[in-house]
């Protein structure tokens, strides 16, 4: 292996490992400070009108030693053709919210789909769950996100 592939590995690896740490972020920021008050649960809709989709929402609730379980539901007022619930660990960073990943539940020909995720997460952070709902019938889509409320894991 010549020297420049060895150099490229090299940093390959450093990014990797310091990714993988958490060592790498913009700026110094006090991960222990906590987020916004704008950053706690609420839901989001647009200005459509919504004819099928009739209650959303998302959870964070904390189990001890480090492990979380996110829930979210998404319901429409009667069965339609596909709805569905996308649950997204968020992670406070200093100064932002960071998606850590996306968790979809499905449901054909039905009034509700729900979700769980058991997860167990680095300490001394603060996550969230954002979740994205949707639903689709007889050709009309509607969507809305929801966010919980933010949790410190000791």
């Amino acid at each position: 292996m010549n020297g420049l592939w060895k150099g490229v590995l090299s940093l390959v690896m450093m990014v990797v490992f310091l990714t993988a740490t958490g060592a790498v972020y913009a700026g110094q920021t006090d991960l222990k400070a906590p987020p916004p008050e704008q950053s706690k649960a609420h839901k989001e809709i647009g200005i459509e009108s919504l004819q099928y989709l009739q209650d959303w929402n998302c959870s964070l609730i904390p189990s001890g030693g480090g492990k979380i379980n996110l829930t979210g539901y998404t319901r429409a007022y009667q069965t339609v053709d596909y709805i569905m619930v996308k649950l997204y660990l968020q992670r406070w960073n200093g100064s932002s919210w960071v998606d850590l990943g996306g968790w979809p539940f499905e449901r054909y020909n039905s009034s509700k789909a729900e979700g769980l995720k058991g997860l167990e997460v680095l300490k001394g952070y603060y996550y969230r769950v954002r979740a994205e709902h949707s639903l689709s019938h007889n050709g009309t889509t509607e969507s809305a996100k929801s966010y919980s409320d933010y949790y410190y894991v000791e």
